[in-house]
């Protein structure tokens, strides 16, 4: 991958991306020519998300029944998984469309919802619509903020739960690293729900492959060191050329997992992305006391990104 593709993003003609993307082009294969790299980097998910932002909400309400059942179904399978205590953490939720629908659906409602995309838009869009589907208590357990899958910026071993809601599914060639820093935070159980590429078509494995899809989640979990206990495929697939499944596992045990089993009332505290460096919130940013940086928040929407942190450490009194 070209070595100047992050620099090269902050500068990439933004009006030439937008104008393709409204002229219905491919987005992430322009970006991926222009930044001369084979992936689909996190830079180029996060513009083609954010000129995507509003789109889940008004296919919902297009069909609402389609997205009703893909959601009903997600929620009888995590029924089996989540308990009252538990600290459940949803990456790469979008509009909040899928979750907030599978959050009314749940029998057991997780003590918290932490919610996080890669879009600020999106996040904004998503708690407005929250806000008008989900009673005052659902609505309370959702604490959103925009991050990157990459370096989520919670502590190790400090969610119980990490569920996805295709999510993963254009990290074509970055499935380990996504892999390992689901692992490094979730104690208990991950469940992905993600399309399933051995199970499609040859056909839905061609579009798969020309959209950088994953592939291999099994064999990827297993070399990383974690178990799948399960995976079941969906019933609901709003694309029946991207066959979807749900894969459930268990990250690899180590000590400070095994002893956090324990400690369910604990706090969730953020850190810096990536890392068990704590935030503190002050005023209207969050602030690393060891380290100086900091993070602003956005209409009381944190924004956890190591690209968007700021040394100030002349805030640090």
């Amino acid at each position: 991958m070209n070595n100047k593709t992050n620099a090269a993003i902050r500068i990439l003609d933004i009006l030439e991306a937008k104008n393709k993307y409204h002229n219905g082009e491919n987005i992430s294969e322009f970006l991926r020519s222009k930044l001369q790299t084979n992936k689909n980097t996190s830079e180029i998910i996060e513009v083609v998300y954010d000129f995507q932002a509003g789109e889940y909400i008004s296919n919902f309400k297009k069909n609402p029944t389609e997205s009703a059942n893909y959601s009903r179904e997600l929620a009888e399978i995590l029924d089996h998984h989540i308990t009252c205590h538990d600290t459940l953490l949803d990456i790469g939720c979008g509009e909040l469309t899928t979750i907030s629908l599978v959050l009314s659906t749940l029998n057991i409602k997780p003590k918290k919802l932490l919610a996080f995309d890669i879009s600020w838009s999106r996040i904004f869009n998503g708690c407005d619509f929250a806000r008008e589907m989900l009673s005052e208590d659902n609505y309370k357990r959702i604490i959103p903020f925009v991050s990157d899958i990459a370096e989520i910026p919670l502590k190790d071993n400090s969610i119980d739960i990490t569920t996805s809601s295709f999510a993963l599914y254009s990290s074509h060639g970055r499935l380990k690293e996504l892999l390992n820093e689901l692992f490094r935070i979730t104690k208990v159980k991950i469940l992905l729900f993600e399309p399933c590429y051995e199970i499609a078509s040859s056909l839905g494995k061609k579009r798969m492959d020309e959209l950088k899809y994953i592939r291999n989640i099994e064999e990827t979990v297993k070399e990383l060191g974690g178990t799948l206990v399960q995976r079941l495929i969906l019933k609901n697939n709003a694309n029946s050329l991207t066959p979807g499944a749900c894969y459930v596992i268990h990250p690899p045990k180590n000590a400070s997992s095994i002893e956090n089993l324990t400690n369910q009332e604990k706090e969730i505290e953020f850190s810096i992305p990536g890392t068990n460096y704590q935030l503190k919130k002050i005023d209207n940013f969050y602030i690393s006391l060891e380290t100086g940086l900091c993070f602003p928040i956005l209409k009381s929407i944190p924004i956890l990104r190591n690209k968007s942190a700021i040394l100030a450490s002349a805030l640090n009194v």
